[in-house]
């Protein structure tokens, strides 16, 4: 019962705590008539007064956060008021409603921040310095030794309060330990996932989000009533995202917030939520959140929460980090898929550039040769029969291809069979000598390798014949430390000058597997020398 009542909520329990503290005092009294020793009747008056407004603060406070909040500051100086007139009253120094001022400190550091707790520890060591001077007397009755240590009790418990107020503060709602949006996934809707967690969080019935995307001049509004959630537009100019969470009344056209310094604030509710939106879409009173990424800025509004109170708004401030966090990763790891995508695509398609477009280029070359071979009466059985055994060896090439990414590594000697059997083709394919040799230990490599190799030397072999008229091209595969090393030497006459980063599709799956590549090109043909890393680890 006192778990629901009192949970999450500073307000009552403040207010709970004068009312007994008022009445435990009061009821001290009763049953020992020697105490006070001094002024009975002037300290029975104060109690009765400060019981009497304790009940009625409380009764006005227990069901509206606004109440509580406005009812704050005035009770917190009634609380300091009886403090001073119950030591005048009392025994001074010696009093024993000296205990009320741990009261009042922390009642000032669960409420406000820490300049708020200075102040009023300062303002009742004072009081108390000043009550206990003005009625204790410099006699032999005089316990020096209480007063220094009462004072000293008073100071040092004031300077801890205020230290943990800087450097923790006073939020009586706690925060779930768990991760309040679990695991993120780039198909799910979160700014919905958002509302649906928020609500679950906050007990709230009812849940509005607005939310406007940069650069885009149309709002969405994501409403959640009852468990089902609906999306429509929403006008974006009406939409003015606050920078702190506050609480909202529209009926009363109230609303509530703390600065920086947790310093309360007060205003009305059409200053801060556009009276259209809120009749639009039926909200009364709540918390209103603002949710602030990259991407765009929006207001999260949580109505019908159960038992609605000030320490909302401070749990509004972790929400608004939490809520904005979760939209931003998500707008993250959706940028990193489509990333992917794109490096898929563009990988994609130049894979078919070195390989099938390389060899629908070579297979033209061969075409035109038996074109010119009719013209002037030669047969060309021959050669159009070598042609369709090229055709059905690259179909073959692609199987393989497509079977070898789904496994995970070869082994160096069947990486050099396999480009042996490429370069043997190549020749036939460009009409050239195309030869290979290869010096590698036998050890298992990464099955990128593999691709990789293969695509190199088809856009190398076909760079030399259609750009340098190469006749003649050699492949020499090695291995240096950690590296695999291509050598591609062509006899080609160099008339194309390359430009500066040519061959680009050379260069660019060579930087995408972290390897180097240099070229030199001469009157007596073209020098290009590939390093490949053999682990995935290793890096240039």
């Amino acid at each position: 019962m006192f778990d629901g009542v009192l949970k999450h909520r500073s307000g009552r329990v403040i207010a709970l705590a004068r009312s007994v503290l008022a009445a435990t005092f009061l009821f001290a009294m009763w049953m020992d008539p020697l105490e006070p020793a001094r002024n009975a009747a002037a300290t029975y008056s104060v109690l009765a007064f400060y019981l009497a407004a304790a009940v009625v603060v409380t009764l006005l406070t227990w069901k509206s956060w606004w109440l509580d909040a406005r009812l704050a500051a005035p009770a917190h100086v009634i609380d300091i008021v009886a403090f001073t007139l119950l030591v005048l009253a009392s025994d001074g120094y010696t009093s024993p409603f000296f205990v009320f001022f741990v009261f009042l400190v922390l009642s000032a550091g669960i409420r406000w921040g820490w300049r708020e707790t200075a102040l009023t520890a300062a303002t009742v060591t004072l009081c108390y310095f000043g009550a206990g001077l003005i009625v204790g007397d410099a006699g032999p009755s005089f316990d020096l030794q209480r007063f220094i240590i009462r004072s000293g009790n008073l100071v040092i418990l004031s300077a801890i309060l205020i230290w943990f107020g800087i450097h923790h503060g006073f939020s009586s709602l706690s925060w779930p330990k768990d991760d309040l949006f679990g695991d993120l996934s780039p198909e799910e809707a979160p700014l919905e996932t958002a509302v649906r967690r928020a609500a679950q969080l906050t007990s709230a019935s009812h849940a509005v989000f607005l939310w406007r995307s940069w650069g885009r001049r149309e709002a969405v509004a994501i409403a959640l009533e009852n468990g089902e959630v609906t999306t429509g537009a929403a006008n974006a100019s009406r939409i003015e995202v606050p920078s702190q969470p506050f609480l909202f009344d529209t009926l009363h056209d109230r609303a509530f917030s703390r600065s920086a310094y947790r310093t309360m604030q007060f205003s009305t509710a059409s200053s801060r939520l556009d009276p259209y939106l809120a009749r639009q879409y039926g909200i009364e009173e709540g918390l209103a959140v603002p949710v602030r990424t990259d991407t765009g800025e929006g207001m999260l509004l949580l109505c019908s929460i159960d038992s609605l109170c000030t320490d909302h708004v401070e749990f509004g401030g972790m929400l608004s980090r939490a809520v904005s966090a979760h939209v931003q990763r998500h707008a993250l790891l959706a940028a990193v898929k489509d990333g992917a995508r794109a490096k898929a695509r563009l990988s994609l398609a130049r894979d078919l550039h070195d390989s099938i477009v390389q060899f629908l280029a070579g297979a033209t070359f061969r075409i035109e040769a038996i074109k010119r071979d009719l013209a002037i009466g030669n047969g060309a059985d021959r050669e159009l029969q070598e042609l369709k055994e090229l055709l059905l060896q690259e179909q073959q090439d692609l199987r393989s291809a497509i079977g070898a990414l789904r496994s995970d590594s070869i082994t160096l000697p069947k990486l050099a069979e396999d480009l042996g059997t490429l370069c043997e083709r190549l020749g036939r394919q460009w009409a050239i000598k195309c030869s290979f040799s290869a010096d590698v230990p036998d050890r298992t490599v990464p099955m990128r390798l593999h691709l990789d190799t293969h695509q190199l030397i088809r856009e190398a072999v076909a760079n030399a014949v259609r750009h340098a008229r190469s006749k003649t091209v050699s492949v020499v595969l090695s291995t240096e430390d950690e590296d695999l090393r291509l050598d591609i030497n062509n006899d080609g006459t160099g008339a194309n000058k390359l430009k500066e980063g040519s061959p680009w599709s050379l260069r660019e799956r060579v930087d995408e597997a972290d390897g180097t590549l240099m070229l030199a090109s001469h009157n007596k043909g073209t020098e290009l020398s590939i390093t490949l890393p053999l682990k995935p680890e290793a890096r240039h």
